[in-house]
Formats: C-alpha cells, structure tokens, sequence
C-alpha cells in the first residue's frame, strides 16, 4: 500500500510540475529577459563657424541606453551675427521650436529656418527684445498655451513706498490677434532690489525665481519663488544653504527636471529647488557634487578662472556640461539621484558616447559645438 500510494503522489507532482512549465510557456514568462531602455537625449550640432555666423547643421539623438549616438543630414537653422544676440535657444520635437533672435545693434533678425521641420517662434511686439528704454525683461515660452510670458527683468524697489510697489506678468499667445493677459502682483516690502533669474510655465500655473536685496545690502540675502496658479500669485520664501546668492560672476545656469529646478552657483556647487515644495529650500545633491567637484580638478590648467559648469535637461533628464583639460567638451547624463548613466565627448574631429562605466560606444565624425535643448526656453 505504501509503495503504490508514493507511486500515486510522484505522479501527481509530476504531472503539476508540467502544467506549471505549459502555463509558463504559454504566459510567455519562462526566462523572458526584457530589456530597459535608458532615455534617449536630443541635441544639435552647431558647425561651419565663422566670426559671425554658423549652422545649427542637424539634429543629434543620443541613445543613453543603447550608446549609439544618431545624427540627421538635414541644416536646421543658420544663426547670424551671433555675437550681438544671436542665442541659440531651442526646443526639441517635430517640429523643432526655435526662438528668434534680434541684433543689438541693428534690431535686425538674426535666426533663418533651413528645413521645413522647423517652427520659427517670433515673440509679440513687446516682447522681442531683451533690453528696452524701460529696462531690460525676461521672457520665456509656455508651450501649453503657446504663448511666451515676461516679466521686468529687475523690478525696481528703492526709494519707494513699502507694499506699494508691484510687478506685471504679461503672457500673449504667439498666434496673430491674440489678447495679452496681465497679471499685477504686489512686491515684497523692506527689500531694495531684485533681480529674475529663472521663470517657467503660463499665469495659470508657473513660477518666477528672484534673487532679493535688502536696504544697505551690497549682496543678495534673500530667493523669493512667485508661485503662479490659476491667476493668483503667492510669494515664498526659501531657505538657501548659499546665504541668498543664485546670481554667479559667469552668470547661473539653469536647467528644470519636472519640478526639479536645478542651479549653478560661483563656489562650484549645483544647488536645486523643487519648486512644488509647500515649504522651499536649497539643496546640495551629494552626488552631483561630488561629480563636479572631480569635473572640477580635471578643468584645464590654462583656465583664467574657475571654469562653471553649463546645465540643461531632456527627457528627465539632467545634462552637465563641463571641459576636460584639453578643453574639449564633456556631456553627462544624471538620473534623480545623482548616478551617471553615459557621457559624451567633443572635440574637433568627433564626438563619442560612452557608457555609465566608460565603454565607448558610436562616434560621429562631425567636429563642432553641441547645443542643448531648453525646456522653458527661459532668456
């Protein structure tokens, strides 16, 4: 009896145990291995300089998590007269948003489209130019009302009376006919200066960053966040491990990853904000730091001056922009956490991606100068 009962439960275990590897198979979930792709990151090229011109020539796609960098034939845009405004600032997709720019000098156009995939963005009338009779604005494109926003770009607060002063928000829609709406807000009283340093999103839901200067300061103490939803506008003030400062001698930059709005700063640190925040602060991510700290002692050694680092993003993702001793460019990609998950190099004759872990992966043999893509084109 014991022997055919053991005969009986071996059978039954067997026949189980081919059911489940029939159900596996059948599931498709026996060792299927699914492979993760990292982001894929868009940039351009910029060639054909001269002393006053050049070609955003073609579209690069740098595939993170395959190392394979990807680049278009076709001429994007030609920039002129670049060292009187022409600014390179764009967005990716298709089309490719280009912002135009205007000489200084002459006011004359500077940005010319050279592919039919190319949506050319003209501010309205008062926005076009940066520096005005009026003092200087700041303007940015807010791509879900397709409308640019602009603010003064340093709302003047001494000699006047506390609480009176305001700032006015302007946001008009890109499109011929389109009415302006404005948005006059109340400055902080008890402060002497301040200054724009970063804005994104539309009045109905964006923010503007400021760096704020009390009476017989010589130096910023303060960074306000005007926090714009639904039409209303709420100031908050963040805590900042910098004493006040964002504004550098090179002048910040900036780069936002979802509401992540990170910063350099002149003491070769990258700060950042998350702008959701109910309570605001500055941070220093560890990680990131630790990443230009070594970017840092690798700068070049003929450098007049501590080199800053240039920020940007794509895909949720934070790019760092950095020169290595030859002062050819190096690009890194970070996640939220800080980890590096590839690289590039540029120098005159090529450009190279690599790895998390260094292996070069595909190399463009196309010299010249990477641009990358900003999300709030903020200027």
């Amino acid at each position: 009896m014991k022997t055919t009962k053991s005969r009986s439960c071996s059978m039954v275990v067997t026949f189980m145990s081919i059911l489940l590897v029939i159900v596996l198979l059948a599931t498709g979930c026996a060792q299927k291995v699914v492979k993760v792709e990292g982001p894929q990151i868009n940039m351009m090229l910029e060639t054909n300089f001269t002393s006053s011109e050049y070609d955003a020539s073609s579209l690069l796609l740098w595939n993170i998590g395959q190392n394979t960098l990807q680049s278009s034939d076709t001429s994007v845009v030609h920039v002129s007269d670049f060292n009187n405004g022409g600014i390179l600032c764009w967005q990716p997709g298709s089309p490719v948003r280009v912002v135009q720019q205007w000489s200084y000098l002459s006011k004359k156009p500077l940005l010319t489209t050279t592919s039919k995939d190319v949506d050319l963005l003209v501010p309205p009338a008062g926005m076009q130019y940066l520096v005005r009779k009026d003092g200087g604005i700041r303007r940015w494109y807010a791509s879900d009302e397709n409308a640019f926003v602009s603010v003064p770009a340093q709302p003047g607060l001494l000699n006047e009376t506390p609480g009176t002063k305001t700032i006015t928000i302007t946001e008009q829609g890109v499109a011929s006919g389109s009415k302006a709406q404005i948005l006059t807000v109340p400055l902080p009283s008890g402060l002497t200066q301040m200054v724009v340093e970063y804005g994104s999103g539309s009045i109905e839901k964006g923010f503007v960053l400021f760096d704020a200067t009390e009476p017989n300061a010589t130096l910023p103490r303060f960074i306000l966040l005007l926090r714009l939803n639904s039409g209303k506008a709420t100031w908050l003030w963040c805590d900042d491990a910098f004493g006040g400062i964002i504004t550098s001698d090179q002048g910040s930059s900036f780069a936002r990853v979802g509401s992540l709005l990170y910063f350099t700063h002149t003491d070769m640190k990258i700060g950042c904000i998350d702008t959701s925040a109910t309570s605001l602060s500055v941070t220093l991510p560890e990680t990131i730091n630790t990443l230009l700290a070594k970017l840092h002692r690798e700068q070049p050694t003929d450098a007049p001056y501590n080199v800053q680092a240039q920020l940007a993003s794509d895909n949720g993702t934070l790019i760092i922009e950095y020169p290595d001793a030859n002062w050819n460019g190096l690009y890194y990609a970070v996640d939220a956490s800080g980890t590096v998950l590839g690289s590039l190099r540029s120098d005159k004759t090529s450009i190279t991606s690599f790895d998390a872990k260094g292996k070069q992966g595909s190399s463009i043999n196309t010299p010249g100068s990477i641009s990358s893509p900003s999300i709030g084109l903020f200027q």
